[in-house]
């Protein structure tokens, strides 16, 4: 039975990542909703049919769990129609649409009640599956501990708060321009070459091999970057054109995704990670790449502070977002709560509604956290352990994180750094 769920279950899994990357970056118009259904329909037929006798069966049973509520039709079209924003950009004048802030708060207000009804539909669902909450089912399908999780959310966002509110007055960041500020923080100016800087990466590490499974594009779709794997050995990004330090440390961050996907030796369920140790390997990569390559010591300030600022805020919105699922009509409330932390004025909190992270992610920004504590862990201890030879980095990466895939928990993998999620 097991054989044949993983291979039906996996055929359609990698139906949907091919027909999100198409849809978001080649202009297509796969209906990702009937993908989702028949996903649903493989989950819910083999639902409660996995005998739990090992490790295989057991990260099955996880994703059909997982799947029963996000797969399914009352979840999935909601889901799907709030990916898109043409569904919401009707009587949005043009002047607006060219505003990114002022443009995703009119889409916040359009957007508020699709997304209280994807909340409740995914807590009702969750809630029938005798889970506490939908936040409850996420954390224990991706096998993390939700008392240490948020208690090393507020351990990070001590430790670096008083840091982060520094470098907003030092820069004069404004919560309305957050992301065009961080870009503001360095511009490249050309002085750096982005490919030179991966080939860099991979050659320190002893990953040269990886680079043709690797494809790198770079253009203007809206978003920062995105890494994606289609199919074994079809590994895509797409990136912002490399204008400014943020878009360097963007790049480290998606190539750490498709190292993580291209040194995965796994097949079947297994290949498929938990978004823990895929979010938080890139940013592990995003960290070491900033201390290991050549740039000038100004220039990895820079990007440091971006990245103290980037995932102080992460953890402000992950603590944020597990307020949110227990008390929802409090939305704006506890949205200048949270935010007002770092410092600054936070106007208009209905913005919460267009944060994918309330809507389309939920119960993910948190492994951003989770992959910024790893890092400087990652990066003492084999500094510690193998002082320079890099190369020796990258078989302890491989041996110790990339190689098995799912097939050892990430909180197995990370232990001996400490016992954080």
């Amino acid at each position: 039975m097991l054989i044949e769920f993983e291979k039906e279950y996996m055929d359609k899994y990698w139906k949907l990542q091919r027909a999100q990357w198409y849809n978001y970056f080649e202009d297509e118009n796969y209906n990702l909703s009937e993908i989702d259904a028949d996903i649903y329909d493989t989950v819910k037929l083999f639902n409660k049919e996995i005998e739990l006798i090992d490790r295989k069966s057991k990260i099955a049973s996880l994703l059909i769990k997982k799947d029963l509520v996000d797969k399914n039709p009352l979840v999935s079209e909601v889901r799907n129609r709030i990916d898109n924003f043409d569904n919401y950009s009707d009587n949005i004048s043009d002047d607006i649409k060219a505003d990114r802030y002022q443009y995703k708060l009119a889409l916040s207000y359009k957007m508020k009640d699709d997304v209280k009804k994807l909340m409740k539909a995914r807590n009702d669902l969750s809630k029938q599956m005798e889970f506490d909450s939908y936040p409850e089912l996420v954390l224990i399908t991706e096998e993390i501990d939700l008392v240490n999780l948020v208690h090393s959310l507020n351990e990070f966002l001590e430790s670096n708060l008083p840091k982060a509110k520094e470098i907003i007055k030092k820069y004069n960041i404004k919560w309305e321009t957050w992301f065009s500020d961080l870009s503001r923080i360095g511009v490249t100016k050309n002085q750096y070459d982005p490919i030179e800087l991966v080939d860099q990466l991979l050659k320190t590490f002893g990953f040269d091999e990886i680079k043709e499974k690797i494809q790198i594009s770079f253009m203007e779709k809206g978003y920062a970057g995105c890494a994606a794997e289609l199919s074994p050995n079809d590994i895509r990004i797409v990136i912002e054109p490399i204008n400014s330090l943020d878009n360097l440390r963007t790049l480290f961050h998606e190539m750490g995704h498709a190292i993580l996907y291209s040194l995965n030796k796994e097949e079947g369920i297994y290949k498929i990670l938990p978004p823990s140790q895929d979010e938080a390997m890139a940013v592990v990569i995003e960290y070491i790449a900033t201390m290991l390559l050549n740039f000038n010591e100004t220039d990895r300030e820079k990007i440091f502070e971006i990245i103290t600022l980037e995932y102080t805020r992460c953890a402000i919105s992950s603590l944020y977002e597990f307020d949110l699922w227990q008390n929802p009509e409090q939305a704006e409330e506890l949205y200048i709560k949270h935010y007002s932390k770092l410092g600054i004025k936070i106007n208009n909190p209905s913005m919460w509604a267009s944060d994918t992270f309330r809507s389309i992610d939920s119960v993910y920004v948190h492994n951003y956290v989770i992959g910024a504590m790893l890092a400087e862990k990652v990066f003492t201890y084999l500094k510690s352990r193998n002082s320079c030879d890099y190369k020796e980095w990258g078989d302890w990466l491989i041996d110790k994180i990339y190689k098995d895939g799912r097939k050892r928990s990430f909180k197995e993998k990370i232990k001996v750094l400490g016992d954080f999620i």
